[in-house]
């Protein structure tokens, strides 16, 4: 018997060179900024704040937006794509506690992804969806040991330093934050991102 694999989503993982370090000088710039301007509302639910989408811009960010670059290259090779692509948004994210974000797609862009900068316990996992609508229609019968590949969701702990990159397609969605922290001690933040497809040029198309 022959078997064949179709329509698979590649889910790709990286850990920055020095996530402490970081993180320990992003953290206070987001900090600020959530303080300076009121929070967007896009997918966020519950009080999480969500900054303007322009963080690829700010200078800054130079160091988070280079880590990123790096890894899109990188799953660019692996896939057989060209050309390079364009980072085409980025925006920061805190969860206070209690808040979290709703399932969602990003459309008109190619790859989205997430980056951990503090991560409290309980303070909610990504979850990603099977798009297609045969596994909500007929739903294979539960047994133990059933392959990841079959799975109507799948859940990916957060963790500090990781980026996390998927196709832009991908239903996903953040669980509430639950921790039982108190004051900032309880605050989810990441980053967020979009990468779009530019020409050789560097233009969008």
């Amino acid at each position: 018997m022959n078997r064949e694999i179709l329509f698979p989503t590649p889910i790709y993982f990286k850990m920055v060179k020095d996530p402490k370090k970081l993180n320990k000088y992003l953290y206070p710039l987001i900090k600020a900024w959530s303080k300076k301007d009121k929070s967007e509302t896009k997918t966020n639910a519950g009080g999480g704040w969500h900054s303007p989408t322009d963080m690829n811009y700010k200078k800054e960010y130079q160091s988070l937006t280079n880590e990123l670059f790096e890894m899109q290259e990188e799953i660019y090779k692996d896939y057989g794509m060209e050309p390079k692509p364009g980072l085409g948004n980025m925006w920061a994210n805190i969860n206070y506690p209690g808040s979290y974000n709703k399932q969602h797609i990003h459309p008109n862009s190619q790859w989205s992804g997430v980056y951990y900068i503090k991560v409290p316990e309980n303070s909610g996992r990504l979850f990603v969806e099977d798009p297609r609508p045969g596994p909500n229609i007929i739903l294979p019968r539960r047994i133990k040991g059933i392959p990841k590949q079959l799975w109507r969701v799948v859940i990916y702990p957060a963790i500090e330093g990781q980026m996390i990159m998927f196709p832009a397609w991908l239903t996903h969605g953040v669980e509430m934050n639950a921790s039982k922290e108190k004051g900032e001690k309880g605050w989810r933040v990441s980053v967020s991102f979009n990468f779009i497809q530019v020409n050789k040029e560097g233009n969008v198309g």
